[in-house]
């Protein structure tokens, strides 16, 4: 069944950790868009949800972490913060169609690691808040490395996208795929706070033009230049990946410096019957 929904999204704790502090013209674009996302979701009416997403040393640490881990899981419990202003939830997985794409992925060169365990923290929950805030579509998530050296080159996430829309394609699940991330920031390093928006809209821009040739060129270096929290649009990588010639909207861009991000949103439409 093709896919009936996508959408990328920044995952900012700020968000809803600290909402007030942003402007307030800032706060309600960045709630619409959201709102403008949920609505969409839910008039695709998925069965289930793909998490292409990242974290924060919630579930690995430098002993052991891989490019790609794929969640098994029956379900998943989060958020691991408790100063995020989100209620603790448990949310349905599913470990037949998480097998499923292992399975795809194991056959097409993608040997991704796999988690039976995985909490979930403000990179997956900020967005889930608002875009499935009954948590009651089941989820397979994939977490990118973006935290230590080495990880996957931005070439490899959009040809894991590419390896991934076949086994989507062949689903018999209603899918819808949400991307978190980004754009630029430097959470807790020394340029804590510094926002690049002309890194942000270019990143935008090739997105919404579906340049893959230009997408797959970044090399870390020139994510990092924009931040170490920039190397989260591995995971909208993969997605323009998964959506090859398919073009999204920019549907919001918003620097905030309260919460020390560029926020970004895009959104592919109405994409199935």
């Amino acid at each position: 069944m093709p896919i009936v929904f996508a959408c990328a999204t920044s995952h900012a704790p700020g968000i809803t950790a600290w909402s007030d502090v942003a402007a307030p013209e800032q706060l309600a674009k960045v709630k619409s868009g959201f709102a403008s996302l949920r609505e969409a979701l839910r008039a695709a009416r998925p069965e289930r949800l793909l998490l292409l997403t990242s974290e924060h040393w919630a579930n690995f640490f430098l002993d052991h972490i891989g490019a790609f881990c794929l969640g098994r899981a029956e379900h998943y419990e989060g958020p691991v913060e408790p100063w995020l202003k989100i209620e603790p939830r448990k949310i349905p997985g599913d470990p037949h169609l998480a097998a499923r794409l292992l399975e795809h992925c194991y056959a097409n060169g993608f040997e991704l690691s796999h988690a039976h365990e995985m909490r979930f923290d403000h990179g997956t929950m900020v967005p889930l808040s608002f875009l499935n805030p009954t948590m009651d579509i089941p989820i397979v998530p994939i977490l990118f490395n973006t935290l230590a050296p080495p990880r996957a080159r931005p070439e490899r996430c959009v040809l894991l996208g590419r390896v991934l829309r076949a086994a989507l394609d062949r689903a018999p699940e209603r899918i819808a795929i949400i991307a978190t991330g980004g754009l630029s920031h430097d959470p807790g390093e020394r340029n804590h706070g510094y926002i690049d928006s002309e890194f942000d809209r270019r990143f935008l821009s090739l997105m919404a033009e579906a340049n893959l040739a230009d997408l797959s060129r970044y090399t870390d270096e020139e994510l990092l230049s924009a931040g170490a929290g920039t190397l989260e649009l591995l995971a909208w990588l993969c997605l323009a990946g998964i959506m090859d010639a398919r073009r999204p909207q920019v549907a919001l861009y918003e620097p905030v410096p309260q919460w020390a991000t560029g926020i970004g949103m895009i959104s592919y439409g109405a994409l199935a019957g």
